[in-house]
């Protein structure tokens, strides 16, 4: 998608192509084929290119049909429910500059509680914002701004920044290294009310005093974390926040764990929940216990409701041995095995393959060391 590209496709020429390409039902090569014959080919590559990414964005977007993306700036976005969970901190804000802003799926969150600039090196990225503002009926608040956000910024009652962690296959750990580099000196110029985008495997070393870590997972998957700082922060240092529920665990001091074998039920922590180092919080509430210092699976004779663990019961507690196990599982007549592990060697893709499974029953299997020896738990949910 490049800049001349917007205009094209806003145009009565660009809907038609646009409408023309969705009707066909034909694979990519053959949809060209026909529009070429009607339509400019560059333009018609770019409109097939546009709807198999709306159609993968469904997923992060309610109104990726009528967005606009290139394939970097759509797998580096945040989704919708994410970016209107962060956009929340910001109320009573102003201005906000969204720095670094992609294709604008923070900043349509942002426009809804405030006015927005939206800052981006690359133009079409700039464009791609505005078009995708408009589509969220948020155009009026949000001001385009084409520049390197790193040599200075408008002013503003807050900032966030989402930088890239990753170029050319690469994976960016510290924040030195992000495109542009983290400089909280540099932002603190603008405002001391900032919020950054981070990757949820940050390095504890690279967490800033004086923060808040907020490690946000949505539909089991810990996708983001966010450092704030300023008014943005609250009083804790760190947090876990499970979405859609909008549960949210924010450090505080709890009791010790202490470390047993297996009791009725095993509970799962949430990734965001282990990212931010609250599996010991989640066990006190849960008047729960550890199977091992350094695992994070947690046990108890009693089942909770906590939006922060799965629940599993337990069926069977093995010592790990592959024959006995198929033995087990074929007895069982297990055709269908979600197999879960920490600390253990085989990874669940090498077991299965070995397993050979067969029959209609469902089990899950946990895999770890307890007392240091390797253990299989055969759970249902």
């Amino acid at each position: 998608m490049t800049l001349d590209d917007l205009p094209y496709f806003a145009s009565p020429e660009g809907q038609d192509l646009l409408r023309a390409a969705s009707e066909l039902s034909v694979d990519d090569l053959a949809r060209l084929t026909r529009l070429r014959k009607t339509y400019p080919p560059d333009r018609c590559r770019a409109a097939v290119t546009l709807l198999t990414l709306r159609e993968r964005a469904r997923t992060k977007f309610s109104r990726a049909a009528d967005m606009a993306f290139d394939r970097d700036g759509l797998e580096q976005a945040s989704g919708e429910i994410i970016a209107a969970h962060r956009a929340r901190r910001y109320r009573g804000c102003g201005r906000v500059v969204d720095l670094c802003c992609g294709v604008g799926g923070d900043t349509a969150g942002l426009a809804a509680v405030a006015e927005v600039v939206a800052v981006d090196i690359a133009p079409n990225r700039v464009g791609m914002t505005r078009w995708n503002a408009a589509a969220y009926g948020v155009g009026d608040r949000v001001r385009g701004v084409c520049a390197d956000g790193s040599k200075g910024l408008p002013e503003a009652d807050a900032v966030f920044m989402d930088p890239a962690r990753r170029e050319g296959g690469r994976r960016f750990l510290a924040l030195a290294h992000y495109r542009p580099p983290v400089r909280l000196d540099r932002l603190r110029v603008v405002t001391p009310h900032i919020g950054v985008k981070v990757a949820p495997g940050i390095p504890y070393s690279e967490i800033p005093d004086g923060c808040e870590v907020e490690f946000i997972s949505e539909s089991g998957a810990c996708k983001e974390a966010v450092l704030w700082f300023g008014k943005l922060r609250t009083d804790a240092e760190r947090r876990a926040t499970i979405l859609p529920l909008g549960e949210t665990l924010a450090l505080r001091s709890s009791a010790e764990i202490p470390v047993r074998p297996p009791g009725g039920y095993i509970y799962e922590p949430d990734r965001a929940v282990i990212r931010a180092h609250l599996v010991e919080q989640v066990a006190d509430d849960l008047d729960a216990w550890k199977l091992s210092v350094d695992v994070a699976y947690l046990s108890s004779d009693r089942c909770a409701d906590t939006p922060f663990a799965r629940c599993y019961r337990v069926i069977d507690v093995l010592p790990f041995n592959l024959k006995k196990l198929q033995r087990y599982l074929s007895t069982a007549r297990i055709g269908r095995l979600d197999i879960k592990k920490r600390r253990f060697p085989l990874t669940p893709e090498a077991l299965r393959s070995r397993l050979k499974l067969k029959g209609d029953g469902y089990l899950t299997l946990f895999l770890t060391r307890i007392a240091d020896r390797p253990t299989a738990i055969v759970c249902a949910p």
